[in-house]
């Protein structure tokens, strides 16, 4: 799917038509521009992803475009067969993989020089990790989604909270 394709299903699904969506202040494009991002009439402007994505404000949006810009740094939006996108679900998930990241970062011999740990026991902690991140950060999608919360506005707290106790600069 095109980065114009996933920009129209996002624009749907906030209810947003090509007009209103131009009439926002983070977007300094015409509603002809926006129509042509998304038939691939016209390419997609890479520093206008933070824009558009801060404007649609739509947690699935925010996942297809992370991986656009970042490559593969980043965590998918779960939507196969064994996902059921409800909070509850969701939190079971979350539970499920986190206790399984546990047991494997307790099971890891952190008193090993890096060089000697075994490169596919760290590639197992690190798959395990991931799929707790990515569970945890896809109920917050869900939990945003459900409660008609804004996901930017979420991060945006969140970011201030990490700095607030000094985890980031």
């Amino acid at each position: 799917m095109t980065i114009g394709q996933k920009i129209a299903e996002a624009r749907q699904r906030t209810g947003h038509s090509q007009k209103s969506l131009a009439a926002m202040e983070e977007i300094p494009v015409s509603k002809e521009s926006i129509a042509k991002y998304e038939t691939g009439a016209r390419n997609f402007p890479k520093d206008m992803y933070p824009r558009i994505s801060g404007a649609l404000d739509d947690p699935q949006f925010y996942f297809e475009t992370w991986q656009e810009t970042t490559g593969y740094v980043s965590m998918p939006f779960l939507d196969g067969p064994a996902i059921e996108r409800r909070a509850a679900a969701m939190a079971h998930l979350v539970k499920k993989e986190t206790v399984e990241a546990i047991e494997r970062v307790e099971k890891t011999c952190w008193f090993s020089p890096p060089d000697q740990r075994p490169e596919e026991e760290m590639n197992e902690l690190i798959g395990e990790l991931l799929d707790a991140a990515a569970s945890m950060t896809n109920l917050v999608a869900t939990l945003c989604k459900e409660n008609e919360l804004s996901m930017k506005r979420a991060f945006q707290k969140w970011r201030v909270s990490l700095k607030a106790r000094k985890y980031e600069k």
